[in-house]
């Protein structure tokens, strides 16, 4: 899986939470979020950018535009855990557990809630 930029990463959040949307819509929803629209054309370069890498597709009507996600929030989030984890952990699952045991202050309940969800599994 190809790697976003913050900048994209942030407008893919966007497009996951709006469903299907246009140029304008993500710019709406930035001013929202931000309190500054940004230009139309900053908006569309990283929506293309997320259409040429397959992370959105498109429907055109006449001159507009409108995107959706072709990639889940989750499935996003569990492609980057695991190059996470194989970038930074060597490849270990429980080396990275170990880890947010440690440093993320893991509660024995939420470990203990993995575990059994291993377990099913």
């Amino acid at each position: 899986m190809q790697k976003l930029t913050k900048a994209q990463e942030d407008l893919m959040h966007l497009v996951w939470q709006l469903g299907e949307c246009t140029v304008g819509d993500l710019r709406e929803a930035i001013k929202a979020r931000d309190g500054k629209k940004p230009a139309h054309s900053t908006v569309s370069t990283l929506i293309l950018a997320l259409d040429e890498r397959g992370f959105v597709t498109h429907k055109q009507y006449g001159r507009t535009f409108v995107y959706r996600p072709l990639l889940s929030r989750e499935e996003y989030g569990r492609r980057s855990l695991g190059q996470l984890i194989k970038n930074f952990f060597g490849g270990s699952p429980s080396l990275a557990v170990s880890q947010l045991v440690e440093h993320e202050n893991l509660s024995l309940k939420e470990l203990n809630a993995l575990v059994r969800k291993l377990e099913e599994e």
